[in-house]
């Protein structure tokens, strides 16, 4: 019966180590994921503001260049409105100048 005892003993005392290294190990998997879960959130929002930096310097450019875009096509209009002024202006003036002539005759 002793040696029952004592085995029985034996077995407790494993079961207790056991149950201590599981608590440990338990302790240490939790430390880990709690530490690999703070560096992901950490990259993760160093990786969110790089996205967004670099979707706002892309709708920068993007502004930039439509706004290049239309002040081309507007430098064309008003070039091709100053050629017409300047086409229209000599007959404008002689139309003006005939009308005044002609009102200054009695």
């Amino acid at each position: 019966m002793e040696k029952v005892w004592e085995e029985l003993k034996e077995i407790e005392t494993e079961a207790e180590q056991i149950r201590s290294s599981a608590q440990q190990k338990a302790q240490s998997i939790t430390a880990l994921v709690q530490q690999k879960s703070e560096n992901l959130m950490a990259n993760s929002q160093a990786y969110a503001e790089e996205e967004g930096q670099q979707f706002f310097a892309s709708t920068v450019e993007e502004a930039n260049r439509k706004r290049d875009e239309q002040l081309k096509a507007s430098q064309v209009a008003t070039e091709k409105l100053k050629a017409q002024a300047v086409k229209r202006m000599e007959p404008a003036v002689a139309k003006v100048v005939n009308a005044i002539i002609k009102e200054d005759k009695p």
